[in-house]
């Protein structure tokens, strides 16, 4: 008990691990009205979760095992289902309480909020966004598109730090788990990586990936 004590007081100086950190549904595209929220547990012992949101928001998800618990040192993926991908709806942020709990004592470990929100147009971008009032509106958003997208362009020093996290995760990824026993590793054992760590180090690749993608 003592022993779970220490880890109870390190967990809660430690955030909760949730990914993508929001999410993100577009009007015209059906395939995006359900999107992967993966949870994380790197520690060495499970805790409960809990999803939630307030009323008027809840109404318009779907969130199969809301609550339930996850394993030490593992992962859970919930599938969100946006139910209401109306236009009334467009635009409004609603945000996605995760709760993480002790599993004997239900005492709060941490909590993370999940921006999520309904877009208009297709997830393909401006160019398949059809503007009922005239090419000149359409062209109007075409420039706003290219103009926010130099704005967020990534440097090309942060471009250089990122590649070499994309190829260090990939390295830690590559490593034999320090777990396995069969079949045997040539590598020596401080080349074996702890579970948690490869844990980790996939969170952090899938992260980088995004970022990639996005620009």
């Amino acid at each position: 008990m003592r022993m779970r004590g220490e880890h109870m007081r390190h967990f809660r100086q430690t955030p909760i691990f949730a990914f993508p950190p929001s999410l993100t549904f577009f009007l015209g595209s059906k395939h995006s009205h359900v999107q992967v929220l993966t949870l994380y547990n790197p520690y060495e012992f499970p805790i409960k979760y809990k999803v939630h949101c307030h009323s008027s928001a809840w109404e318009k998800y779907i969130v199969p095992n809301p609550e339930g618990i996850i394993p030490n040192e593992s992962s859970i993926d919930l599938a969100v289902t946006h139910k209401q991908a109306i236009p009334s709806n467009c635009n409004v942020t609603d945000k996605l309480k995760v709760v993480m709990q002790d599993i004997e004592t239900d005492e709060i470990l941490g909590r993370k909020t999940v921006e999520a929100v309904l877009l208009p147009g297709t997830k393909e971008g401006p160019d398949s966004v059809k503007d009922e009032h005239g090419n000149g509106a359409l062209e109007g958003e075409i420039r706003g598109s290219v103009a926010r997208s130099n704005v967020t362009a990534i440097p090309v020093g942060n471009s250089i730090f990122l590649g070499f996290i994309i190829v260090v995760c990939a390295v830690v990824l590559f490593l034999p788990a320090e777990v396995q026993v069969s079949p045997p590793s040539d590598l020596p054992s401080y080349l074996h990586m702890p579970h948690k760590i490869q844990l980790l180090a996939a969170l952090l690749l899938g992260m980088c990936l995004c970022l990639v993608v996005r620009q």
